[in-house]
């Protein structure tokens, strides 16, 4: 049975000494019978509606609502002590836009941002600083960071940043870009490279038209010529 967030937030106790959040709903997953690569699949997750308020969080350092259905990030930012937080986790969810300037701004020593399977689009890239430029970009490599870039528009979003960063020339930022840039791409071609591929069957049904076109031939050279020797 599903449960509003809020209420469920609001009913629990010792919110001031809770260092580590759990909302998150427990996931399917499969196997790619070719590629042997986990799939997860759609679930129906224990909480519904946002996480609205989250003030009475003092001192949390870690949370992870994966797995719902969640549409923003706007409840995170009620968070009070937002240095103190290390982990956030929303793996799996709906959220469709997200201002990573923000979220570096606002949580300064946050460690490992996990977005991974949202459609995401990505704004504010502008007012990224450079130093938080090269926070997303050793994020990324290092996957502390984790954001699909086949959902939404983050790879078109990232890439066309990028390439502006690179046309203008500003130091520091053009590096960040250019290493940025090559993270990205090297991602979508390993991703390409995984994805499995589907067996043809054309050339079966080629090779079977073929085999009955021959018993055919072979039919009738055989009935034609037990014809002759009968006559």
């Amino acid at each position: 049975m599903t449960k509003n967030t809020q209420e469920y937030l609001n009913n629990l106790l010792n919110k001031n000494k809770t260092f580590y959040l759990d909302l998150s709903s427990p996931s399917k997953v499969s196997n790619c019978s070719y590629c042997h690569k986990k799939n997860w699949e759609e679930n129906s997750p224990n909480l519904e509606g946002e996480i609205e308020d989250l003030k009475e969080f003092q001192n949390l350092r870690g949370l992870n609502a994966s797995n719902n259905k969640f549409t923003n990030l706007a409840g995170l930012f009620t968070l009070p002590n937002k240095n103190k937080v290390e982990k956030i986790n929303l793996f799996g969810n709906k959220i469709s836009e997200v201002d990573l300037a923000r979220i570096f701004s606002e949580f300064p020593n946050l460690k490992y941002l996990n977005l991974d399977r949202n459609p995401l689009s990505v704004k504010n890239l502008e007012n990224l600083s450079s130093e938080q430029l090269e926070k997303l970009s050793d994020g990324l490599k290092s996957k502390q960071i984790r954001i699909s870039l086949g959902q939404g528009t983050v790879l078109s979003d990232l890439l066309e940043y990028t390439q502006k960063l690179i046309k203008q020339g500003n130091g520091s930022s053009t590096s960040s870009a250019h290493k940025l840039q090559a993270i990205i791409q090297e991602s979508s071609s390993i991703k390409n490279e995984q994805q499995p591929n589907k067996p043809s069957y054309t050339p079966l049904i080629i090779g079977g038209i073929a085999v009955v076109i021959l018993a055919l031939i072979i039919g009738y050279w055989v009935g034609k010529r037990r014809k002759e020797v009968l006559d």
